[in-house]
């Protein structure tokens, strides 16, 4: 009880040495957590109800990548053709829509995106993580609505950036929420998910448009009216989600902290909310520490001391599902396929979703088994070859042959993308930043993803259009080059932080150890035992 008391008078003091930071520590041992020795199964078995809430999370991100992909796949729809063309090509008659409008759709809503990254991490850390998940759903129903009565490239750039908004807003609240819900061993796990919840919404796209195709090719709208089913599903769930115990922890509200504790965890066998509340509080009180300050956090603390290495390393991390190639295959998958030349682009963007989603459910396994850096480099490598085949290809004479190869290549990447960093990314954008940071750092990287996505789609469609450059999949090539260069990137700059907790990653930071070399360096933790204590 003493100890406790002790523990509650000095949350607020601000610790100015090392020696203080261990006397902290000393005295606060006996409120580790009880659960750090468990196994990933065990964690499982245990924590249902966290995975529960964090799985109930991940099903917005189907609803995200159902309605952000549809807008982008429903250019080779012959309806939206026929209602949004303006290019009529002079041999054949055929009408187009214009490539400059496709670009100033995927431009402006990247940048919305941007946007909506940081007013997401504005909402949670001054209203709380569950806030930033009301306001997408407000955005993203406004998107399906003006979608609906859009019939000009206006209206359907105003469609665009509510998209493009929402998709900020739920890349960082859905990644703040489940890396502060989910148990510690299973965190990198759940925040995969984020990865193969939005591919899920892909492939239902690409299957809602191959059956429009056909059945009733010249009615768009269909589509755009099945939006409302994942929307609907959302904001039956949405309620059932409570806020994070870190976020209450963190304000000091320890009533609130506590009560959802007891919720996430309730019917745990020897779940004692008092020791795991004061488990939080330790790596709290260090964050407390070295900041010096108890002020709000503000986005300079991102690019101070250890914080700035950890803050790019959490871009790079994130920027490769950019610089890969994701914008030419996955934002533009059946206009890109289409172009490419394919004979059946609409089929062949459901293969390709179909491997995608294997690929991440692949990387649940390798995220833990491998870790996060192995599964980025090997990807980064990859893709990058790939890139060069694909690209090759464009330079071959037109035929049977050539479609295939080219469609082979294509599944070989997205495998390779998916299994190397589609969730892997997500998982190290948030796991990188100190919990005190993390909002704000996963705010930076996911919008500086933004910014490099609304560059590359404005760029990529006036690149493969016939209508104009018509380099087609010879657009690889420079995706090539990006992705060899971020996989070089990467090697220097990314730590493994595969079963590592967040005072354990502060630490290695702390002591200026190599990224490269973190995954093999003993923790003080480690060597105290105190990560084995049961």
């Amino acid at each position: 009880m003493a100890d406790l008391e002790r523990t509650e008078s000095k949350k607020d003091d601000v610790y100015t040495s090392s020696a203080e930071a261990d006397k902290m520590r000393t005295e606060l041992e006996g409120h580790t957590t009880a659960f750090a020795g468990l196994t990933r199964f065990q964690a499982m078995r245990k924590f249902w109800r966290a995975c529960l809430f964090c799985s109930i999370t991940a099903f917005g991100v189907i609803m995200d990548g159902y309605q952000t992909s549809l807008p982008g796949s429903v250019l080779a729809n012959a309806g939206f053709i026929k209602q949004f063309g303006t290019v009529v090509n002079p041999t054949t008659g055929a009408v187009s829509v214009n490539a400059q409008y496709i670009s100033m759709w995927s431009g402006l809503a990247y940048m919305c995106q941007f946007i909506g990254n940081w007013a997401g991490g504005f909402i949670s850390d001054k209203f709380g993580r569950t806030y930033t998940l009301y306001a997408l759903t407000v955005v993203f129903t406004g998107g399906v609505i003006t979608e609906i009565v859009a019939r000009n490239y206006k209206d359907w750039l105003a469609a665009k950036m509510l998209m493009g908004l929402g998709q900020g807003l739920i890349q960082q609240g859905v990644l703040t929420y489940i890396s502060e819900v989910a148990p510690t061993q299973l965190r990198g796990a759940l925040m995969s998910t984020y990865g193969w919840s939005y591919a899920l919404g892909q492939l239902f796209v690409a299957i809602a448009l191959n059956t429009l195709n056909m059945t009733d090719p010249n009615n768009y709208l269909k589509a755009i009216y099945s939006e409302f089913v994942f929307l609907g599903l959302w904001i039956i769930a949405l309620p059932f989600l409570p806020e994070t115990p870190w976020y209450y922890a963190r304000k000091e509200d320890e009533v609130k902290a506590k009560k959802v504790l007891g919720r996430i965890y309730k019917g745990v066998d020897g779940y004692d909310v008092d020791r795991e509340y004061n488990a939080m509080l330790v790596e709290i009180q260090e964050e407390k520490q070295k900041s010096k300050s108890n002020s709000e956090v503000a986005l300079k603390d991102i690019f101070m001391g250890p914080h700035v290495r950890r803050t790019f390393a959490s871009v790079f991390a994130l920027v490769m599902q950019n610089w890969s190639g994701s914008p030419i295959i996955f934002n533009y998958t059946t206009y890109f396929l289409q172009q490419a030349g394919l004979p059946k682009p609409f089929q062949a963007s459901v293969i390709v979703y179909c491997i995608l989603l294997f690929s991440l459910m692949v990387s649940f396994y390798g995220i833990e088994r491998f870790g996060r850096r192995t599964l980025i480099l090997s990807g980064g490598l990859a893709c990058t070859v790939f890139n060069v085949a694909v690209a090759g290809l464009g330079f071959a004479h037109k035929s049977d042959a050539t479609d295939s190869a080219t469609l082979a290549f294509i599944c070989l990447w997205v495998f390779m993308y998916a299994f190397g960093f589609a969730g892997t990314g997500w998982t190290c954008a948030a796991e990188i930043a100190t919990p005190r940071l993390r909002a704000k750092t996963t705010a930076f990287a996911a919008s500086t993803n933004a910014i490099s996505g609304a560059i590359f789609n404005s760029v990529v469609p006036l690149m493969i259009s016939a209508a104009s450059r018509n380099w087609g999949v010879k657009t690889l090539f420079m995706f090539a080059i990006l992705g060899g260069v971020g996989t070089v990137i990467n090697f220097f700059l990314l730590p493994e932080t595969k079963g590592r907790t967040f005072a354990e990653i502060d630490e290695l930071y702390d002591l200026r150890i190599a990224p490269r070399k973190m995954k093999s360096h003993v923790t003080s933790i480690e060597e105290s035992g105190l990560k084995n204590h049961q």
